[in-house]
């Protein structure tokens, strides 16, 4: 219809997580009592710049959070050798599929290899881990990441 927005949303600007994105949700209702259209938002991580974490070895491309709730999407970067060091467990379920790489639970010997899906249950101990090489993980979360602040991490922000 004329002067509605479009149903996707093109970012051509090279595209930051700054916690504080415009409201893409929904576009205006189509007609009363009629279900509300959403609109679709386009993300290229090549735009994204990698974040390191406190963990040495460890970043981020940040693509979606939900701070009301703690649920999150990122890609993380594992370098060769590192990990996370210890057995800990998540407050949330996780969910993690394997791009690139090969990232080892060391306790239980799963692997994740390109085209790996892993799936944590909220509560299930786990780790530690290790990138047998350069591994890159999209990471899922379906709320806060951990029941308290993990002390391999020196900031609170890396724990989110």
């Amino acid at each position: 219809m004329a002067g509605e927005p479009p149903l996707v949303d093109n970012l051509s600007a090279p595209a930051a997580y700054s916690g504080e994105l415009p409201d893409r949700s929904a576009a205006p209702a189509v007609a009363e009592g009629a279900m509300r259209r959403f609109r679709e938002i386009m993300v290229d991580v090549a735009d994204l710049e990698w974040v390191d974490k406190t963990l040495a070895g460890l970043s981020h491309k940040m693509l979606w959070r939900d701070d009301e709730t703690g649920a999150s999407i990122a890609l993380v970067r594992f370098q060769v050798g590192s990990g996370i060091p210890s057995a800990h467990a998540h407050a949330s379920n996780q969910f993690m599929f394997c791009l690139a790489g090969r990232y080892t639970y060391r306790p239980t010997g799963i692997t994740l290899v390109p085209g790996s899906f892993y799936w944590n249950p909220k509560g299930s101990v786990h780790g530690p881990t290790v990138a047998e090489e350069e591994s890159v993980l999209l990471e899922v979360y379906d709320g806060p990441h951990y029941p308290t602040h993990p002390d391999w991490y020196t900031s609170a922000e890396d724990a989110r």
